[in-house]
């Protein structure tokens, strides 16, 4: 009988050597840095430079890709929940809020029963989620010139 390689929890590897060892140790090949580069100087608080949308340069390598919530009304319209979130979207610092969450087109389209709907009696909530992001980040950031919000539109009918 073979025996089962022990399982070793990742926080228990205090170093980038223990960490090495330990991928190396699986076969596996996964090269790693010896420091962590945080702060303004991180790789993923660089501004990417190969793309632009609509003319807007992302500020940052931090995306937010969320899914359609559960949480809106019957109608399709935002709830405090909803507008909570939205809300922490903009807190998080991610300069690409990438599809904002699902949205259906239609209400016979939505995933769920309280999926947001895009639809003339919706209008005004849609466009207050958007302006509590950007309020929320610009209050966290200092700035939106370089923030890139879409709304991700679905029809799962």
């Amino acid at each position: 009988m073979s025996e089962q390689p022990k399982l070793v929890r990742i926080p228990t590897l205090k170093t980038a050597t223990d960490f090495r060892n330990h991928v190396t140790s699986l076969g596996i090949k996964l090269p790693c840095e010896d420091q962590i580069v945080v702060g303004s100087a991180s790789p993923l608080a660089q501004p990417i430079d190969t793309t632009a949308i609509n003319g807007k340069r992302i500020g940052n390598r931090w995306a937010i890709q969320p899914m359609e919530g559960w949480d809106g009304t019957t109608t399709g319209g935002a709830t405090k929940e909803v507008r909570r979130r939205w809300q922490r979207f903009g807190e998080s610092g991610a300069k690409l809020i990438y599809g904002g969450e699902a949205m259906a087109v239609r209400p016979d389209g939505r995933a769920n029963p309280n999926q947001l709907v895009i639809v003339e009696e919706n209008r005004k909530d849609l466009s207050e989620l958007r302006e509590i992001l950007i309020r929320a980040h610009k209050e966290r950031c200092g700035n939106t010139n370089d923030l890139v919000i879409g709304f991700q539109l679905t029809h799962s009918g």
